[in-house]
């Protein structure tokens, strides 16, 4: 199960960044930020599950980056 959850969070990641890239995807936008929050917490489940702790600081901390986005206020422009 906990490989089935790492290829999908991957997945989603690797797509976020792909789209971002290639100008698919702008940083603004929320189905950017809730790929990323989502591959995230994919990931970090996996990574609690076979305790790789390393893993898990560093996929909750990506969620919470991408749930920030989420949340902040509009940037003033």
């Amino acid at each position: 199960m906990d490989q089935l959850l790492s290829a999908i969070g991957a997945a989603a990641i690797l797509f976020a960044f792909w789209a971002l890239q290639t100008e698919r995807l702008r940083p603004e936008q929320t189905i950017y930020q809730v790929t990323n929050l989502v591959g995230a917490g994919l990931l970090a489940t996996a990574a609690l599950m076979t305790e790789s702790w390393s893993f898990v600081v560093l996929n909750v901390v990506w969620a919470l980056v991408a749930l920030w986005a989420l949340v902040r206020p509009p940037a003033r422009r």
